[in-house]
């Protein structure tokens, strides 16, 4: 399907997101689950901008940039599959809770370490002897050791993400298993344009015409538009599990223009 083509449907969905999404501050869903909530809804708006950048990215001709941003919206979309498969089981929220306050965790526990590292250029023998500047930031963890919250935080690495989501598409015998698993390779093989490896620069050779470089624009605008959306669909169909009337038309129009594209790329 053609990039215009793709961003044409997209824009039908856009339209109803804008419909659908203030009805989220009010729902039912956001009351009785107030960080699923916060978090489905970053996921989802993260998400939609790094899609419109990947489609301003193939338009422009900018194959390096589309490459590091198809993978940035990879792990934001198996993201929000590791939040909705562990809320469909448990239906509860305490779960996005933890995966709030570990990920701030380990981002500033990450922050703390670069000062260290930054310190010891000076003095070799620097250590930070406490960790207060961390439980400044997070009082909740006061009479947790660091050992304790790094080892929670663990939980939450993009590694055991995949390990998790590895093992319940295997015991559910899932449909999406084999799209999960093309996407696990294709964020593996990305690595290379994010760290500037060889595999990057031999693929930019390789992608010498415009006639190559279009073939893979469209194929991974067509995967973007799959993932942003699904990421919307399948929010839509958490809202359903308590605000049924007001979200289940969004969710039936959407799902509709999703198959269209699905057909098309067979």
């Amino acid at each position: 399907m053609k990039i215009e083509e793709i961003r044409d449907l997209d824009d039908l969905i856009f339209d109803e997101f804008q419909i659908y999404f203030p009805k989220t501050t009010t729902s039912n869903f956001s009351k009785e689950f107030p960080n699923t909530n916060t978090l489905i809804n970053l996921i989802d708006i993260s998400a939609n901008f790094i899609k419109n950048s990947i489609y301003d990215n193939c338009e422009t001709d900018d194959y390096y940039g589309m490459k590091i941003l198809h993978r940035c919206l990879i792990e934001h979309y198996i993201r929000f599959q590791f939040i909705f498969t562990n809320w469909i089981k448990e239906k509860e929220d305490g779960f996005s809770k933890n995966y709030l306050e570990y990920n701030d965790a380990r981002e500033i526990l990450d922050l703390i370490r670069a000062k260290i590292s930054e310190q010891q250029l000076y003095d070799p023998n620097y250590k930070l002897q406490d960790w207060d500047v961390f439980l400044k930031d997070h009082p909740n963890f006061i009479d947790k050791t660091r050992k304790e919250v790094e080892e929670e935080t663990r939980k939450f690495s993009f590694k055991n993400i995949i390990k998790y989501l590895n093992t319940e598409l295997k015991d559910n015998k899932s449909n999406n298993t084999e799209f999960f698993g093309k996407l696990i390779i294709d964020y593996s093989n990305l690595s290379s344009f994010v760290h500037g490896g060889m595999k990057s620069y031999q693929e930019m050779m390789e992608m010498n015409t415009q006639k190559k470089r279009l073939t893979e624009y469209e194929r991974i605008c067509g995967l973007t538009f799959q993932m942003s959306n699904s990421i919307k669909l399948f929010s839509l169909l958490m809202y359903i599990q308590t605000d049924k009337d007001n979200f289940e038309l969004h969710y039936l129009k959407i799902d509709e223009i999703l198959k269209t594209i699905n057909k098309a790329s067979r």
